[in-house]
Parts: structure tokens; sequence; C-alpha cells
């Protein structure tokens, strides 16, 4: 079993480099792996990593033997993986972006809302996209809307402010 742990947006340059957004606030992660992983039609592709270079902005990676811009192009979108065996121990209160999607998500009086099908990232916090019967719900991932999760029991409980699932 493998977990996401970011993923590759573009290359960067001409010499196989590529831009890549970690999950996690730890960026830095990447330079302790040395093999990071990629989904193709076959399964999972290992990929020897021979350089990371982290700025505040944006992470750049380069894969053993893919030198050119051309020969990492097909990288471009694509998540990095790494086995689950080698995720890290997180804080309190701090999730794994694939532990939350498809939890159920519920009122703080108990009534069932809708699952939450999306993180994404802001500069301020995430946000969580949460789908409701036909529509979304897009909820900030701060404790004045997110009261608790449960990964056991795979429910998240919350409280909404007035016109919220309008």
């Amino acid at each position: 079993m493998y977990i996401a742990i970011g993923k590759i947006t573009r290359t960067h340059g001409t010499a196989g480099y590529m831009e890549a957004i970690p999950y996690s606030d730890l960026p830095e992660r990447f330079q302790k792996l040395k093999t990071l992983y990629i989904e193709n039609e076959f399964g999972m592709q290992g990929f020897i990593v021979e350089d990371v270079q982290i700025s505040p902005r944006k992470s750049l990676l380069k894969f053993k033997g893919l030198d050119e811009r051309e020969a990492v192009r097909f990288l471009a979108g694509k998540e990095i993986w790494v086995p689950e065996v080698q995720k890290i121990d997180l804080p309190d209160d701090t999730y794994f972006i694939h532990d939350l999607i498809g939890l159920k998500v519920f009122d703080i009086h108990g009534h069932y809302i809708g699952r939450l099908e999306e993180v994404f990232s802001n500069a301020g916090n995430d946000i969580y996209r949460v789908k409701v019967e036909d529509k979304e719900v897009l909820l900030p991932a701060v404790s004045q809307f997110i009261k608790k999760i449960n990964l056991k029991e795979k429910k998240m409980i919350v409280e909404l402010i007035e016109g919220m699932l309008e």
C-alpha cells in the first residue's frame, strides 16, 4: 500500500528537474527519501531521487537517469507516492489528506451533512470540499468549524454557521 505525499506540477529548466508541491508542511521530507513512486498504467514505478532543492515557494526534484526536460514531461500532474511503511508520525490533530478523504461529515447535533471529497491547500489554512447531496460546501479547516475528527469511525463533526449549506 502506498500513500501520496505530493504532486509534480511541471518541468523546471532543461536538466530534468520538476517542480513539486508537498501534501504536508514538511517539504524537507523529499530530501530524506531515496526512492519515490509514480503510478502508471502498470502500477507503481520507482524513481531514484538524485537531487532535491527546497525553497519557500516550491520544491525541485530530479530523478536519476532523467536528465532532460522531455524525459520528465510525462510526469507533470502525477502524484508522488511512498510505501505506507515510510509514512511519518504526525503531531496531534494533524492528518494525512488521504485519511480525511471519504470521511462522513456530521453537524454538532448528529445530522449527516455529506462526505469530504477533497482538501485544498490555501495560504491561511486548508479548505475541505464536502459533497452535500447535489451541491458542494467549502469548509475552512479551522477549529471554529471543525470540532472533531475520528479516523477510526471515519467521521468528522463540524459546527456550521447559518447559511453555510445554502
